[in-house]
């Protein structure tokens, strides 16, 4: 009889990194930014998906520019990232994105503490609560599909993948966006919402509902599609052509799937044939972009 193996998770790489604090810090600021920038003038498509795609650009070589709780607790769940940098993550986006809705606060007239603003989101009066759940948790696979084939499975997209995430989001909330208020599939965002604007918690808490059955959904399709990654004891991506690093950094970030011989921090060497990004030993190509 064929045995099942079941996965076991690696949970203390991102504990002995010691690049972690700079990877939690810039998913902090750039959810801030996002939600101060894309949040700002009511939902808007262009906005949401230009702003996510030009920030994570911009925090990609330090934390791998996921920006999204989606991103991180699903790459954790499918063993693509290492589950205690999925969960730490997603608290530091978390509190981004309620640093950013203080400081809309700050710098906008007509927003305050407790009162709804436009950063509040809800679907039409036609729409109903399972309707809602329903496009919030279609469009948010969509979005992590596409995610995931961009830069958590080989070969991914490599420094084009901001632009791939970007589209993606622009294509979800030009369509179904319409049923959902706009919402720009970020958990995150919509608990800042609720925690500092007060926004309509029934709405609130029927997005985050709809991304834990998003996350859900990706997992259930990833393992049999794609395969779990290293971090549930799927294949070490040793080989990437053109691929992303999935750890959630830079090759750097990660000296045991970097391929680094001796690292400071601990961690078992990889690999070390080839040339790979900053001179790690093969893993990345130097144009792959360290995202995610």
């Amino acid at each position: 009889m064929r045995s099942i193996r079941i996965p076991h998770p690696h949970i203390g790489l991102a504990l002995r990194d010691r690049h972690f604090v700079t990877a939690l810090l810039a998913e902090c600021l750039g959810v801030l930014l996002f939600q101060l920038l894309a949040g700002s003038l009511g939902p808007g498509p262009v906005e949401t998906a230009t702003a996510f795609a030009a920030i994570m650009y911009f925090v990609g070589p330090l934390s791998g520019g996921h920006l999204n709780p989606l991103v991180s607790l699903a790459g954790a769940a499918t063993g693509h990232i290492d589950l205690v940098r999925g969960l730490c993550y997603a608290v530091a986006q978390i509190l981004g994105a309620i640093l950013g809705a203080i400081l809309q606060v700050w710098l906008i007239t007509d927003f305050s503490f407790g009162a709804p603003s436009d950063s509040c989101l809800a679907p039409p009066k036609h729409v109903s609560g399972p309707q809602l759940w329903g496009w919030e948790t279609l469009l948010s696979f969509f979005f992590l599909a596409v995610m995931y084939s961009s830069v958590f499975v080989a070969p991914g997209h490599g420094g084009a993948a901001p632009l791939a995430a970007g589209l993606a989001l622009l294509a979800a909330l030009s369509t179904g966006g319409f049923y959902t208020g706009g919402s720009p599939l970020n958990p995150a965002r919509i608990f800042a919402n609720m925690v500092v604007f007060r926004c309509d918690a029934v709405w609130g808490w029927t997005y985050l509902a709809a991304h834990l059955a998003a996350i859900g959904a990706a997992v259930a399709w990833v393992w049999p599609v794609h395969g779990l990654g290293m971090f549930m004891g799927g294949p070490r991506p040793d080989a990437f052509t053109g691929a992303a690093n999935t750890l959630g950094g830079s090759s750097l970030t990660d000296p045991f799937l970097a391929g680094t011989t001796g690292s400071s921090s601990g961690a078992p060497a990889g690999p070390t044939s080839g040339t790979g990004a900053r001179g790690t030993g093969g893993m990345e190509p130097a144009s792959a972009g360290g995202y995610v």
